[in-house]
């Protein structure tokens, strides 16, 4: 079959390797799309969450077949398969994790104990193990989740970027009526700007430097877009909510949406941060945190959420699809995939399909 494989930093080859059949508790599955996400690209420009040595669960080492962000058609299952059969079209959560570990059997899989590498390689498949930018992939059983009826493959491929910001929403303890603002309007920025919107948050603004994201912020009906260069943000924001957003989501990543965060975000309220920094932030404790009462609160990933998920895509399907703005075949996955997303501000979710 043919599979976009990373080798390392800036080595990514699409080429013909053969797929095992899957194990008992697994199903095979024809990948229909895949999209690129933003660590995909740290992944090619710095090897960043890849394994140079054995994964403590999967034994994987470079190459890699990347994506993790896939959906696709079961063809075979597994001899212990109970819940899927052939034909079933299914969105993958592609979490590695042992099962058995005390995380794991309380249901925090994303934090699952065994899968910490020396390397900081990756608890995805698409990262140590094989992922979806191939035109097949074995997956667990458990993390194959059947798709409603009638709803597209490109959809389900949304469902994973959409369960990383379901979890923020969710661990953030957002309530119907609550004032939010988002910093960054990448992928994942506009993702939670959407959600908060569909879980009944009251002003929403989302905030960015790129005029094109908050253009297509808009287009997702998020009218209270800011960009920092042309306007003061705090003050902005605090001529509606004049103490301040009871919830902020930080989906930059950067030490100065960090700072502006803290001052959008009222006393005694919540900072969820969304994104992962690719550098140490700097946080006056004491002035910026304790005396304000801010709660910061981290996520990784998510944990049984893709069956709300994609309820969720299924009720706004044409809301949703709106975050597709480009589609590419197997081939292009580097030149018109993960280089053009690093350098073009007019896409937001590029798909990969390995049949075009």
């Amino acid at each position: 079959m043919k599979a976009a494989r990373i080798y390392g930093k800036k080595d990514v080859r699409v080429e013909n390797i053969p797929i095992a059949d899957p194990k008992d508790n697994q199903v095979q599955i024809k990948v229909k799309y895949c999209g690129i996400c933003g660590s995909d690209l740290h992944a090619y420009l710095e090897a960043w969450g890849l394994p140079t040595e054995p994964h403590p669960l999967t034994e994987r080492t470079l190459p890699i077949t990347l994506g993790h962000e896939f959906s696709g058609e079961v063809v075979k299952v597994g001899a212990a398969v109970t819940t899927l059969k052939e034909g079933d079209a299914v969105a993958v959560e592609p979490l590695i994790t042992c099962g058995k570990c005390d995380n794991c059997r309380r249901g925090d899989y994303n934090f699952c104990n065994r899968v910490f590498a020396p390397d900081g390689a990756g608890n995805f498949l698409g990262f140590s193990d094989d992922g979806g930018f191939a035109q097949y992939a074995n997956v667990k059983e458990i993390f194959a989740h059947k798709m409603p009826t009638g709803m597209s493959y490109e959809l389900g491929a949304l469902a994973e970027p959409t369960a990383v910001v379901f979890e923020a929403i969710k661990r953030s303890g957002l309530r119907e009526g609550q004032n939010v603002a988002v910093l960054g309007a990448g992928p994942i920025g506009l993702l939670t700007a959407l959600l908060a919107k569909i879980a009944g948050a009251d002003n929403v603004y989302i905030i960015d430097v790129s005029t094109s994201r908050l253009s297509k912020a808009r287009e997702l009906g998020i009218k209270k877009t800011l960009n920092p260069l042309k306007v003061d943000v705090v003050e902005e924001v605090r001529k509606d909510c004049p103490n301040g957003v009871d919830v902020t989501f930080e989906a930059a990543g950067v030490q100065a949406t960090f700072d502006s965060g803290l001052k959008l975000t009222r006393r005694n309220g919540t900072f969820q941060i969304v994104a992962l920094f690719g550098r140490p932030v700097t946080i006056d404790l004491t002035n910026d945190l304790i005396m304000n009462g801010i709660r910061i609160v981290t996520t990784l990933a998510y944990n049984n959420s893709f069956s709300a998920v994609l309820g969720m895509l299924k009720n706004h399907q044409e809301l949703f699809e709106k975050i597709i703005t480009k589609k590419i075949g197997l081939s292009n996955v580097v030149q018109e995939g993960i280089k053009t997303l690093a350098v073009d501000k007019e896409q937001v979710k590029i798909l990969v399909s390995p049949e075009e």
